[in-house]
Order: structure tokens, then C-alpha cells, then sequence
């Protein structure tokens, strides 16, 4: 995969400014502060760790974490994601000794009490098909997580018995390393370049304010174009998306 190294960016935006190298520091800061803003929104890589699942059925968050992509359990070569659920308690449940404990499993649904024999025997013709008329199917916990940013922690529902959890997570660690070493991806080059140019202008004391909206316009329109060639979509994609979770029908 082709990537750039930032200090080439820098370089080119020197050129593109007729500076000497004397304002090659100013320009990586902007540089640095540019693709990490551009992270943020769109992910220029993305950090994958495996978390451990303690007693109270939370994840310590790793430390340069800023929000999840993804949360799930593996299952062989794919990751079966977990989804994200804002009714959890915040608190934590402490014992009588003040020690942290896990909270007890929520109700159980009665569609899920009986056993396969009635279930089929009831909802199934003699030719085991499906009949149809199911009604009163109620949304679960199960299989739900919830991000505590102020304990810095992820509590996951006591249903996911695998105590082993992947996360994919945007990360602070992009443009933390102040040096020329940092890389980025060839479609986010011009975008980044485009933000040392911005940012400096905004900075300058004798550069005009029209230049330095030019310069703001000039900067957001690349960043769209970053977004339109990293996220394409085509007719292709929207059809597979309908269609991924597209079965036969049940017969009545």
C-alpha cells in the first residue's frame, strides 16, 4: 500500500509557500494536528486490540482509546458484533464490603423457555415448515454492550458468555510521535496539505481574510474529496446491503 511520510507533505507545502525550511516545525505541528483531526472523523487506521471480560462483566478501555468502530466476540476468522445499548446502569454494584460485583442477569424472555419440541409442534405443519403467525416477540438484552467514557470502561450484558472481546477503536496514537516518520495513506495527502496551508494563513499577520477563507474552503473541499475516495459507494454496494440478510419466505 502506497503512503506518504508526513515529512514529504511538510516539504510540499514549504514549496507550495515559497518558505524556507525555518518554518519546518510550524508546518509538521500543523501537519501532525491536521491527520489527527482527519482520524477522527475518518479513521486513517484502525486499532484492534482483544480485551479481557473481568468479574463485574466490564473492559478496561486501552488508554489511547477515543470511540469504538466495532465491539464483538470472534468466531473463527470473523468478529460477530455486539451492538451498542444506552439502558445499562452506570453505577457500579458494590457489595457489603464496598467490593465491585456484577450485576445479576436481566429477566428471562418467555420466548425462550420452551422447549424445541413445543415450539415446533406449535408453530410448524407436519411437513416441518414454518406456519407462520409469531407475533409477540419482544426485543432482548442479550448480546448488548455500553460504553462508560467517566469509568473508562466497557460493561458488556451478562449474556456473552465468552470472556474474550475484540475491540476496533479509533486511536489517539496518530500524530502523537513528533517526527517526520509519521505516515498516511495517499488519498489523505492533499487533505493534509491543505490543512498546514489553511492553518498557517490563519496564523499570519498580513495574509488577507479572503485568503484565509480561500484557504478554509480550499482545505474542507479536499477533505471531502479524501471521504469520497475512501468511502465509495456504488449500486453494487446498496443491493448487497438489501440483500445480505434476505431469505425465503415463510410459507402460510
Amino acid at each position: 500500500m502506497k503512503v506518504y511520510f508526513i515529512d514529504e507533505i511538510v516539504r510540499s507545502a514549504l514549496l507550495t509557500c515559497g518558505k524556507p525550511l525555518h518554518y519546518y516545525m510550524e508546518f509538521l505541528h500543523y501537519g501532525l494536528k491536521g491527520l489527527k483531526e482527519i482520524n477522527y472523523d475518518s479513521p486513517i487506521r484502525v486499532k484492534s486490540t482483544r480485551a479481557t471480560v473481568n468479574d463485574a462483566n466490564e473492559i478496561i478501555l486501552p488508554s489511547d482509546y477515543v470511540d469504538f468502530i466495532k465491539v464483538g466476540y470472534e468466531n473463527g476468522q470473523h468478529v460477530i458484533p455486539l451492538f451498542e445499548k444506552d439502558s445499562f446502569n452506570r453505577m457500579m454494584r458494590l457489595d457489603a464490603d464496598g467490593n465491585q460485583i456484577a450485576y445479576a442477569p436481566v429477566e428471562i424472555d418467555t420466548d425462550q423457555m420452551y422447549a424445541d419440541s413445543y415450539y415446533y409442534s406449535s408453530h410448524g405443519n407436519d411437513k416441518g415448515e414454518h406456519i407462520g403467525k409469531h407475533y409477540g416477540h419482544r426485543a432482548s438484552y442479550n448480546g448488548a454492550f455500553m460504553v462508560i467514557p467517566e469509568r473508562s470502561v466497557i460493561m458488556v450484558d451478562p449474556s456473552v458468555k465468552t470472556k474474550t472481546i475484540v475491540i476496533d477503536y479509533i486511536t489517539t496514537g496518530i500524530g502523537l510521535e513528533a517526527n517526520s516518520r509519521t505516515t498516511l495513506p495517499a488519498y489523505a495527502a492533499e487533505a493534509v496539505e491543505r490543512y498546514i496551508l489553511w492553518r498557517y494563513m490563519e496564523h499570519s499577520q498580513i495574509t488577507p481574510m479572503n485568503q484565509k477563507q480561500l484557504a478554509k474552503e480550499e482545505w474542507i473541499h479536499s477533505f471531502k474529496r479524501y471521504r469520497s475516495r475512501e468511502y465509495q459507494l456504488s449500486i453494487n454496494d446498496v443491493l448487497r446491503s438489501l440483500r445480505s440478510h434476505t431469505f425465503a419466505a415463510i410459507k402460510s
